[in-house]
């Protein structure tokens, strides 16, 4: 009797596994895609092309697939019938690591999936801004007169640098400084912007080195609404700086001015923030 069941559950595993085998399928045919540059391309009234695209987002027939760093081999998915692949720019919103999004403001580039298998393809990316996004306000200091001023509870002015080591894209950029005993060093927009109280995509692109901490936010009607305080970089970086909440803290006017400012630091007997390539832009 003992004989006989133990050749019934044989049986049953036997034909169990092999059935499973029967119907077991490998796993997706991909190749791969590693960026060797990145670079963005501009049109007139979109300023210069300076990014800091951390990150490539791949989609597959609209689906997320994953989020690579740049330079990084990214696996892409061949699969059955046709594939539409889309990538994705990915940035850090303001400047913070942990907060890395799919920006928005760039078209996708779009890949075909006429590639053998197991290959790796080295290649540029070129991205461009979406038609729809608004530029409402662009700062290079290459022109005369600046769009930028000394707000009112200011100790201290900007001065502008010209064709020399301070200077990141361009002929000029500005420094913002402080020291002494000057409390407050802090510039605004020179005009209003009707900005959206809509959406959540309204953002200032900048581009800056500085030895401090310095502050990015909005005012309304006077009263001022911070965004970001970022963070000193030696050496020149972009931030993209997520200015919505501050625009929505106030919802009585869209009017908005933009804001830059430092607050005195008694250990840093200096303080220097460099501007250039400033971007106003909303979808």
């Amino acid at each position: 009797m003992l004989l006989v069941i133990r050749n019934i559950l044989f049986f049953f595993v036997f034909t169990l596994v092999f059935s499973c085998k029967k119907t077991f399928k490998p796993a997706t045919d991909a190749y791969f895609v590693t960026t060797s540059a990145i670079t963005i391309i501009t049109q007139p009234g979109q300023g210069y092309g300076s990014h800091n695209i951390t990150d490539l987002w791949i989609y597959t027939n609209g689906f997320f697939r994953g989020a690579y760093p740049v330079g990084k081999k990214m696996p892409i998915m061949i699969e059955d019938g046709k594939t539409v692949i889309d990538v994705f720019a990915g940035i850090k919103n303001n400047g913070i690591s942990r907060t890395r999004i799919n920006w928005l403001f760039y078209e996708p580039i779009k890949l075909d999936t006429v590639v053998a298998s197991g290959e790796n393809i080295v290649r540029n990316f070129a991205f461009k801004y979406r038609s729809s996004v608004v530029f409402p306000w662009v700062e290079g200091f290459e022109l005369p007169g600046f769009s930028l001023v000394k707000s009112s509870i200011s100790d201290t002015t900007y001065k502008v640098h010209v064709n020399d080591a301070h200077v990141f894209e361009g002929n000029k950029s500005i420094e913002l400084g402080l020291s002494g005993s000057a409390l407050t060093a802090q510039i605004e927009t020179a005009i209003l912007y009707n900005l959206p109280l809509s959406t959540a995509n309204v953002y200032l692109e900048i581009d800056y080195k500085s030895n401090t901490d310095f502050i990015i936010g909005t005012s309304t009607n006077g009263v001022f609404f911070e965004s970001v305080v970022v963070t000193p970089k030696d050496d020149w970086h972009k931030i993209y700086v997520d200015l919505a909440a501050s625009i929505n803290a106030d919802k009585t006017t869209p009017m908005k001015k933009i804001i830059l400012k430092i607050k005195r630091d008694q250990t840093i007997s200096e303080q220097k923030v460099y501007l250039d390539n400033i971007k106003l832009v909303y979808i």
